[in-house]
Order: structure tokens, then sequence, then C-alpha cells
């Protein structure tokens, strides 16, 4: 509990710092483009996420905090930028387009590798990405798939 206390707290206690408002614009002109978000390419992707491992490696986990505000939003900060990374590499990951996901470098909806969901699991202080596939009576919500350990 000590631990997670220190963690939670650790941004006020900094004499120094990255503002949260500062990391959340930056992730925002990261994000945002429709070359990142919109029209995708596995080059740009990489690149996005070199630049958001960057900035939590360098200024999400350099931010200060002044009062319990911005404690929070350090917090929303810190989240956004996991779920940045999280978007980016699914995005890299899905070699295909459906739907909002279209890859300028594989352009084709591929039914036979892609008709699944894409997972990802938090794996020895990493993420793992895999497929699971979409059972075909479709009856069966992902939550009771993952209970049953097909994860």
């Amino acid at each position: 509990m000590e631990r997670l206390k220190e963690a939670v707290y650790a941004p006020l206690l900094r004499s120094g710092g990255f503002s949260p408002a500062f990391v959340t614009q930056m992730l925002r002109n990261l994000m945002v483009p429709y070359y990142i978000m919109q029209i995708k390419h596995g080059q740009r992707l990489q690149a996005a996420l070199t630049l958001v491992e960057f900035l939590e490696d360098h200024l999400v986990a350099q931010m200060k905090a002044r009062d319990a505000h911005d404690l929070r939003m350090a917090h929303e900060a810190r989240n956004m930028a996991l779920n940045a990374e999280m978007i980016l590499r699914a995005s890299l990951f899905r070699t295909e387009s459906r739907g909002s996901h279209y890859r300028e470098d594989f352009p084709r909806r591929s039914d036979p590798d892609w008709l699944a969901w894409t997972v990802l699991k938090e794996e020895e202080g990493g993420m793992k990405l895999f497929k699971l596939p979409i059972p075909p009576n479709g009856g069966r919500t992902f939550r009771s798939l993952t209970r049953s350990g097909t994860s």
C-alpha cells in the first residue's frame, strides 16, 4: 500500500517537472492528425509510437502537480499516454483495413486472417498483442471467452 500511495502522490511531491496540461497537449498534437488515426501507415504509426514511448519515459514520468486538480490531470495524462500506446500498437498489429481502421500499406480487408478481435494484455511489464477468433455463432461475449480460459 505504501508503494501505491507513493506512486499516486509522486507528482505532488516533485519540485519541478512538466505540467499535465503540457503533456496532454503534446499527446493531442501527436494523435489527432488525420495521417495518424484516420489514414494509417505502418511507418507513421511506428514513428508515432516511438514518440509516445518517449513522452511516457521522459515527460509523463516527470509530471508536476501543484494541487489536487493537477494531480487528477496528471493521472489522466498518464492514462491518455497509455491509451495512445495501446491504440498505436493495435493499429500496427492489425495488418489489414476494416471499417474505420484503414491502413494505406494494407488497404484490403482480410477475413481469413483478421476476422478476429485484437486483444492487448499486460504481461511481464509490457504489452502482449494477439488475435482472438470471433466465434462463428456470435452468441458468446468477449468477457465469457476470456473467463473460460481461451486467452
